[in-house]
């Protein structure tokens, strides 16, 4: 960590220096509000909000906070990271500094329609690249099972519209535990399994993603969940998982094609290309650009592929202006 005197030179001082705790928590829950009045506020005439539009607001709401962070804030001591973050880990605080990367806000669970096609094919799930909102609901979500678990330290953002999401969580002891202790655990929070590593409470629409031996250490009696992934089912993926659950089948999980995140990042670029030429009065531009973005959405899914809610307002908001 950089030293005081070095701290205080810079436009922001290093994450340590504000927010562990409770007052981090808090940020994570701020930061989501802002977020969801923002997006809701745009869905309008100019389109729905794109992943650059998200990425633009809550750069905004950091800046103005003072939360803008640059690489030389984090701890020096990097540790491995898993597949969504890089690990730093603070001495000084002993917290964990997670920061998300290569532009990916993490993962969020979804359905894969194409290889659900018979009862007889093995029913499976995707853990899909995720956006800020849907990082941040995640964190939110993890608040709510584990109080002041994440703490929102700030934001990377670096050149070329690159943006990482600092987070940062107590160092905790590493005790295993086996898949059964974490099936019993989550059974007796009142938790079906839909399948290895993954629960659901439908009292709350509560799921559980990646809740394997390496997310989940024991503190005595309890069972903590710190990076597992949380979700409030909606549409489809609340279908599936009742119908799952009702007929008795098993699910399978998989990670995510890159083929299909590679379209959605073409429709959503395709939005984007079309509220800048819509803002300059080129309408016929725009309607081209909303056009070839809702053709590639609309592929996406008539192809059985993943589509998630927000994607499918999307395509819905995209008819409409079209006309179709």
């Amino acid at each position: 960590m950089p030293s005081e005197s070095e701290s205080a030179t810079r436009e922001h001082s290093s994450p340590s220096a504000h927010h562990g705790g409770t007052d981090g928590a808090d940020l994570v829950r701020a930061a989501l509000d802002f977020l969801r009045g923002s997006l809701s506020a745009d869905r309008g005439s100019s389109g729905p909000p794109t992943l650059a539009r998200q990425k633009e607001i809550l750069g905004q709401w950091a800046d103005g906070l003072g939360l803008l962070l640059s690489p030389s804030h984090l701890p020096s001591l990097a540790v491995r990271g898993g597949q969504e973050h890089d690990l730093f880990h603070d001495t000084a605080s002993d917290r964990y500094f997670k920061v998300t990367r290569n532009g990916v806000f993490g993962l969020s669970p979804g359905i894969e329609l194409a290889l659900v096609s018979s009862s007889q094919d093995a029913r499976r799930f995707h853990l899909w690249e995720a956006s800020p909102i849907e990082y941040l609901e995640r964190l939110d979500l993890q608040n709510q099972l584990l109080p002041g678990l994440n703490a929102l330290e700030g934001l990377i953002v670096q050149p070329g519209d690159d943006m990482a999401i600092v987070t940062s969580q107590p160092r905790f002891d590493i005790v295993p535990v086996t898949t059964g202790e974490i099936d019993a655990w989550f059974a007796s929070l009142g938790f079906a399994k839909v399948t290895t590593a993954a629960y659901y409470r439908p009292e709350y629409n509560l799921g559980i993603f990646d809740a394997h031996d390496k997310n989940l250490v024991r503190a005595g009696d309890l069972l903590i969940p710190f990076d597992v992934i949380p979700c409030h089912p909606a549409g489809g993926f609340l279908e599936f998982i009742a119908e799952t659950l009702a007929s008795g089948h098993s699910l399978h999980a998989a990670r995510v094609p890159q083929n299909t995140g590679w379209q959605r990042n073409l429709y959503l670029s395709h939005l984007t290309l079309a509220e800048v030429a819509e803002k300059q009065g080129d309408a016929a531009k725009a309607r081209e650009h909303w056009q070839k973005s809702h053709d590639i959405l609309d592929a996406i899914a008539k192809a059985g592929k993943h589509v998630s809610p927000d994607d499918l307002e999307n395509l819905k908001w995209l008819k409409e202006k079209l006309g179709l």
